[in-house]
């Protein structure tokens, strides 16, 4: 799995903001899906390390551990001596997971970047135990009357597409048939708008990563990329605390099944 936006210092420094901005959502997710105690939970995709450690802040796991490609953002997440947390550099499109299996698997963000989001459940499924929960908060919709938002989601969608992948995910994993091994235990659309400050935050330090790739210079122009940009970078400096666009999350519960009920 490569990074679809980047694993540069820019790229850390926004998904720092993406922490901040959907710590409330994630949060009230974990606390929800994940009483009981358990001894290893694995975070997907852990970038830099933050959701990592709200995942061991939350769950009861003995060990957390975050799995990534990227060295760069590997670096920026471990900390010597850090109780209950461990990284790993893994392909998560690759098991078996180290130390796994695991009685809980988290990712955010993460199934609008992978081709075949079904598959990639199916796959995750065996490195739970029997009984251990799979967590999920992937974006359903983006809602906003703001043009340089919808400018820019119109190009990130587009861009996504081109590579066999879906910015708005959700609506996929709602309709598909349940992998054999999982029993789907929560399905719902959390509705969060988030400030236009924030919002612009986000999509301003992302422009960077993309701008200059082929499919966005043979699809739209370099003068209205550098407009959406300097747009956004406007939104970003703004004091006034108001939204005019809204994500609703698709937040999913998997439970793997006993193997009683497999054969």
């Amino acid at each position: 799995m490569r990074y679809q936006f980047g694993d540069q210092d820019l790229a850390a420094r926004r998904l720092e903001v993406v922490a901040r901005v959907f710590e409330a959502t994630s949060r009230e997710l974990l606390q929800r899906a994940d009483p009981r105690p358990s001894r290893l939970a694995f975070d997907l995709g852990c970038g830099p390390g933050f959701t990592t450690r709200l995942l061991r802040e939350l769950s009861n796991s003995k060990t957390v551990v975050g799995l990534d490609t990227s060295q760069r953002f590997l670096a920026l997440a471990r900390e010597p001596d850090e109780a209950r947390l461990g990284f790993h550099c893994h392909d998560v499109l690759s098991t078996p997971f180290p130390e796994g299996p695991a009685d809980l698997l988290f990712c955010r963000f993460l199934l609008s970047h992978l081709p075949d989001p079904p598959l990639c459940l199916d796959k995750w499924a065996t490195q739970l135990i029997p009984g251990g929960l799979m967590v999920i908060e992937e974006v359903e919709a983006i809602e906003t009357t703001q043009a340089v938002f919808a400018q820019y989601l119109g190009v990130v969608e587009s861009m996504l597409r081109s590579q066999q992948t879906e910015l708005y995910v959700g609506p996929v994993l709602e309709a598909f048939a349940d992998p054999p091994l999982l029993r789907r235990l929560l399905s719902r659309a959390r509705r969060y708008p988030v400030s236009n400050r924030d919002a612009a935050t986000m999509f301003s330090m992302n422009v960077p990563n993309w701008k200059y790739r082929p499919f966005v210079r043979d699809n739209f122009s370099g003068d209205s990329i550098e407009r959406l940009e300097a747009e956004l970078q406007d939104l970003a400096s703004t004091q006034v605390e108001e939204s005019s666009i809204t994500w609703t999350l698709r937040q999913m519960v998997f439970e793997r099944r006993p193997d009683s009920e497999m054969g």
